[in-house]
């Protein structure tokens, strides 16, 4: 069932929509940046215009596949991909639980802009997609993706060991996670 093409506003003219063919430049260009790869848990560096087109073609398969959109580029006013926020392990309908993922262009740090974009995604994923409770892993040394988080509410819940690989080494992970209800009692 193909999904419909959401837009989800933000402040100064930002966005989140859904990621499109023509944003392989941007990707490409982008996550050229190392700090993004050595802060992100799947992100390929160097990034090629190969792992552009192969996200891009996932994006879009999934999108076909399911009823609502989980993965949301994040654009400025003029349409240009500059990051992305999403869920690409859930299954609407399915799973009441979903890990987010989130990066931004560099020039684009320090900004806010990536705490609106997960704070919007946050309740999109509770009131759109239906799920209960959200998780997300950062690295045990990447302090502002963990301040992104806290802002909006997730709760750490732990650190993982040595849990996840990179560039050969194994890194501690700092597990949040952040229920429906947390934002309910919030309010």
């Amino acid at each position: 069932m193909p999904t419909a093409m959401k837009r989800l506003s933000l402040t100064d003219g930002f966005v989140l929509a859904p990621a499109e063919g023509d944003d392989q430049d941007a990707l490409v260009e982008h996550l050229q940046e190392r700090e993004i790869w050595r802060n992100t848990l799947r992100i390929p560096w160097p990034y090629t215009e190969a792992h552009a087109e192969d996200w891009i073609e996932e994006r879009i398969r999934r999108r076909d596949e399911q009823p609502k959109e989980t993965t949301f580029a994040i654009r400025r006013a003029d349409g240009r991909l500059i990051g992305v926020v999403g869920a690409d392990d859930l299954d609407v309908g399915v799973s009441h639980r979903a890990r987010i993922g989130y990066w931004l262009a560099k020039p684009y740090w320090n900004r806010g802009i990536m705490t609106e974009a997960v704070s919007r995604y946050v309740d999109y994923a509770f009131t759109e997609l239906a799920v209960v409770r959200l998780t997300a892993e950062v690295f045990a040394w990447n302090t502002a993706s963990a301040r992104v988080l806290q802002k909006v509410g997730f709760v750490q819940e732990g650190r993982l060991r040595n849990h996840r690989e990179k560039d050969g080494d194994l890194m501690d992970v700092l597990y949040f996670g952040l229920l429906r209800t947390d934002l309910e009692d919030d309010a």
